[in-house]
């Protein structure tokens, strides 16, 4: 029982919260978005760029942010992957989208990434996996060596894993395979 309550977080960092540190907003912005969203019901984000002028850029950067201080951790490392989740997430997915899939708690995939690929890796939730995924954050260094460890790919470990390398044997491969 304690594992399933050992990934909640208890901080709560508020998208508006990080806009004004970010000097995109001021506290009488945040006051107004706020009211506005308790009228309509839309999202503080869609609010604050229709009435505030804030780039979709700039919301998705302060929601990534937000996201990531929000989020638990997790060492990919020391807590072993399921199963039954990385069979739903292939290697080429794994090291191209830089998360790994960790559980699977009913129908969602919690899956670790980093801040900096929290981005990049929603977009692949959202764009490829037929389900609810939640994620978890972890350190470069971390990331590399599990994606190393469980979804070993030819040519990639955690000092070579940069995108250009990966993308390169993957088109030698193809080519590879095509002759």
């Amino acid at each position: 029982m304690e594992q399933d309550t050992a990934w909640k977080n208890s901080r709560k960092l508020l998208l508006g919260e990080v806009l004004v540190e970010q000097g995109l907003l001021t506290e009488q912005d945040v006051r107004s978005i706020v009211e506005r969203q308790r009228k309509t019901g839309r999202p503080f984000g869609e609010i604050a760029e229709t009435l505030c002028g804030i780039s979709l850029e700039a919301i998705e950067e302060a929601w990534s942010y937000q996201y990531a201080c929000n989020a638990p951790t997790i060492d990919p490392l020391t807590f072993m992957p399921r199963k039954e989740a990385k069979e739903l997430v292939t290697a080429r997915q794994a090291w191209q989208f830089r998360c790994i899939p960790m559980n699977l708690e009913g129908d969602t995939l919690v899956l670790a990434t980093t801040q900096q690929q929290l981005q990049r890796a929603l977009k692949f939730a959202t764009r490829v996996l037929d389900r609810p995924a939640y994620f978890m954050m972890t350190t470069e260094s971390r990331l590399s060596s599990a994606l190393s460890e469980h979804y070993p790919l030819g040519g990639m470990d955690a000092s070579t894993d940069t995108m250009k390398q990966m993308m390169y044997k993957m088109r030698v491969d193809r080519l590879r395979e095509a002759s």
